[in-house]
């Protein structure tokens, strides 16, 4: 690709002249790639053309194009370091490897996280962001995730190195005494800021609270795999207390190609409360039979007693078990846990 640049143009607008007419065709070149799997391997995606895999589709692209701006970060390196022809020869060069790489990496997922599971299309946004677990609707499954968990994590920890690196260019250019490359490293720091938080929160604002029936089960996503949690029983003591049997399985249809069929698996630990009307929360008071980090095959389950001691004003209890919240979880998009997001929630 070879595109002119005018030596007397600004930095920031000589870089954005070159990278978003590059943009253009790498958005091209990975399309042509979809498009070819597809046509070369129809009709094993017919199954998958559904709304939900559109917005799947959209929100892979929106990840590329993200990772595709943090060639403007190397630019202002290399314009900054380099003499003009040398960075001009350079930058080539590095859209040239990049596109190599978003191709590498476009196939890759295809193969090892779409391929297999074209005919499990994930349902759109309204209905959620889960798959299809043994043949039961969308609609009646719950998640501490409306957003894809890879994903998710790899935002974070694209966000986490975008700061540490934008901060560092920050400091060493305004140390060089190169304003205007400082002055273009805090709008891309302020710009990825913008972005992910709109990330964030959209996804927050746009969860609902759920209130889940006997029997039905919340699923926690542990990155290639799934636990869910379901009440298998309620008693009433005669002192007013309530014995809640919990049980813990191991779904082992949602186990990703990468991980062995029989490796265990340590539960993250869990936070679980009984919630009353007015927002007041219950600790268990005891906790029996299998504790709740006890690890687990594919396949395997338990159960465990939580008993917990409720005023008798007490009023619309409901059981709510989520991650115990840490820092990083705020700020995860799609999180249970992330600012604003509602729960789900078991009735009694």
């Amino acid at each position: 690709m070879n595109i002119n640049n005018d030596p007397g143009a600004p930095l920031f607008s000589n870089a954005l002249r070159f990278w978003e007419l590059g943009r253009v065709l790498y958005n091209a070149v990975l399309t042509m790639v979809v498009l070819l799997w597809l046509v070369i391997t129809w009709p094993h995606f017919r199954p998958a053309m559904t709304l939900g895999s559109f917005e799947a589709l959209i929100v892979l692209a929106l990840a590329a194009n993200t990772c595709y701006c943090a060639a403007y970060i190397v630019d202002f390196f290399m314009q900054a370091l380099l003499p003009s022809r040398a960075w001009r020869r350079f930058r080539q060069t590095l859209w040239a490897l990049g596109m190599l790489f978003g191709i590498l990496l476009a196939n890759y997922w295809i193969v090892d996280e779409i391929y297999p599971y074209a005919n499990q299309p994930p349902p759109a946004i309204g209905q959620g962001v889960n798959t299809l677990v043994n043949n039961v609707p969308p609609a009646a499954i719950a998640s501490n995730m409306n957003f894809p968990a890879p994903l998710a994590v790899l935002g974070f920890l694209a966000a986490c190195a975008g700061l540490f690196v934008a901060l560092a260019s920050i400091l060493i250019f305004w140390f060089a005494r190169k304003p205007k490359f400082a002055q273009c490293a805090v709008y891309a720091l302020v710009a990825g800021a913008v972005v992910y938080s709109v990330l964030l929160f959209g996804f927050s604002t746009g969860s609902h609270t759920t209130t889940l029936a006997r029997g039905q089960e919340k699923y926690f996503c542990e990155i290639d795999c799934h636990l869910a949690y379901s009440i298998a029983d309620v008693k009433t003591q005669p002192d007013g207390r309530y014995v809640i049997t919990l049980r813990t399985r191991f779904d082992e249809t949602t186990i990703s190609p990468q991980r062995p069929k029989d490796a265990p698996l340590t539960p993250s630990p869990r936070n679980v409360r009984l919630v009353d009307a007015a927002g007041r929360e219950y600790a268990p008071v005891s906790i029996e039979g299998t504790p709740l980090l006890t690890p687990l095959k594919p396949g395997d389950s338990y159960t465990t007693q939580l008993e917990f001691d409720v005023p008798k004003d007490a009023t619309g209890l409901r059981l709510l078990v989520n991650t115990t919240p840490a820092w990083p979880d705020h700020v995860v998009i799609g999180d249970e846990n992330s600012w604003l997001h509602k729960k789900a929630y078991f009735a009694l």
